[in-house]
């Protein structure tokens, strides 16, 4: 019987969303960049969609929300209490 191979959850995620609750609890989320997990492809709006989805469901519980580029760390978007934030660069440019 061939094994079936299907994408691994952070591993195969092009994108991470770390979220801080009010509540003092801190979250991982990693993207699912497929639509199911034996797609031949990937695709990194399919991820953030579904990011913003959460978003919605947690805005209220939230304090911070940041989505991370997985590859080079660079954060894509950061959103408090549900409302995107803009992004300040570390030299002070906006």
């Amino acid at each position: 019987m061939k094994e079936k191979k299907g994408w691994k959850l952070g591993q195969d995620s092009y994108s991470k969303m770390i979220v801080w609750f009010k509540d003092g609890n801190v979250r991982t989320f990693y993207s699912l960049d497929w639509k199911h997990k034996v797609s031949k492809t990937r695709d990194k709006t399919i991820g953030i969609e579904r990011f913003h989805k959460l978003i919605k469901k947690y805005g209220a519980l939230a304090g911070t929300i940041d989505i991370y580029e997985k590859e080079t760390g660079q954060l894509i978007s950061r959103f408090y209490e549900g409302i995107e934030k803009p992004i300040h660069d570390t030299n002070g440019i906006s």
